[in-house]
């Protein structure tokens, strides 16, 4: 994080001797993208043993998303630029043919609000190579003069809420418990964190993980302005996180002997609890799933990851002159 914060703080060092090189009229630009999400962690996944980086993307896990976000240039090469951005992110083990994930059969969903703020730099100006074509040539050339390339890096925080679904039936077959089918919890979607189903709140060594968390927006875009107001363009982002909690795995399987101790007066919370801390397939034997045995990886965080096509819409009622004078 020290690492990140230099890099950026030379990143503007480098660039504020050429600010002023874009009209104030052209520097501000509305953001708006609609694309997919994906999500990089213990569950589902590749068919290998799981990551938190790209290798481990999973297509079936694709969900919607959307972004809205201020750019403003600084100089014609440098920008800065405000997003918020929601999302659904989610993870499946049976998405996976990797034995001992598909074994675990844990799965997650999440709404996922994010607030960012990142620099750009165009490192590609199809323009500006296309004027020079013409002024050593003389001849207008094939290269289309409207397309931009960059590449942002930044800081955010996001908001998550996992939920997994209960099923009654599967519960029963699992045999947890002694609880009656009538005084199960209906089947539907379940917020995740307050069941602690890694034993969150009842050790000492295991605190509640917290569902507001850093992000840092890593990514590459490109542009084609198809006017002076509009451009559209596509563009990928990758967040580095500091959690290793979004899908609610990340260390051991506890006995779910505990959920009967620590709430003896709430049989549906005490079901969901025993559900959602082991639900196997029992694919590989029971051992497998055992107190203490490997739920979650813990050597690494989890990330997720955006990718948007966008549109910009240049902003020409502001800046000093048009009632705005701070800008």
């Amino acid at each position: 994080m020290k690492v990140y914060s230099v890099l950026l703080i030379l990143f503007f060092f480098c660039i504020a001797d050429n600010y002023g090189q874009v009209p104030l009229r052209d520097r501000h630009h509305l953001v708006f993208g609609i694309g997919g999400s994906g999500f990089m962690g213990d569950l589902g996944g590749a068919d290998d043993v799981g990551s938190q980086y790209i290798r481990d993307f999973d297509f079936k896990a694709v969900r919607p998303s959307l972004i809205l976000g201020h750019k403003y240039y600084i100089t014609e090469d440098v920008a800065l630029r405000s997003n918020v951005v929601y999302g659904q992110i989610s993870g499946n083990d049976r998405y996976t043919d990797q034995i001992h994930r598909n074994n675990r059969n844990i799965h997650f969903r999440s709404s996922l609000a994010e607030l960012s703020f990142q620099g750009e730099y165009y490192f590609f100006s199809a323009e500006r190579i296309g004027a020079s074509y013409r002024r050593i040539t003389g001849t207008r050339g094939w290269m289309g003069y409207n397309i931009y390339a960059y590449a942002f890096g930044g800081i955010g925080g996001f908001y998550f809420n996992s939920k997994a679904k209960f099923n009654k039936d599967k519960y029963m077959e699992l045999n947890h418990g002694t609880v009656d089918y009538e005084d199960l919890p209906d089947d539907g979607w379940y917020e995740l964190r307050p069941l602690s189903t890694e034993g969150q709140g009842f050790f000492p060594t295991r605190d509640k993980y917290n569902q507001i968390q850093l992000s840092m927006p890593l990514g590459i875009g490109v542009l084609f302005q198809i006017n002076r107001t509009f451009s559209v363009g596509l563009e990928y982002g990758f967040r580095k996180t500091w959690t290793n909690y979004i899908d609610d795995v990340g260390s051991t399987y506890i006995d779910p002997v505990i959920y009967r101790k620590m709430w003896p007066d709430d049989p549906q919370k005490i079901a969901l609890g025993e559900y959602f801390s082991n639900p196997t397939n029992n694919s590989l034997g029971e051992n497998v799933t055992a107190p203490g045995q490997q739920r979650g990886g813990s050597s690494s965080n989890d990330s997720y990851m955006f990718g948007f096509i966008t549109l910009y819409y240049r902003l020409s009622g502001f800046g000093p002159g048009y009632g705005l004078p701070w800008f």
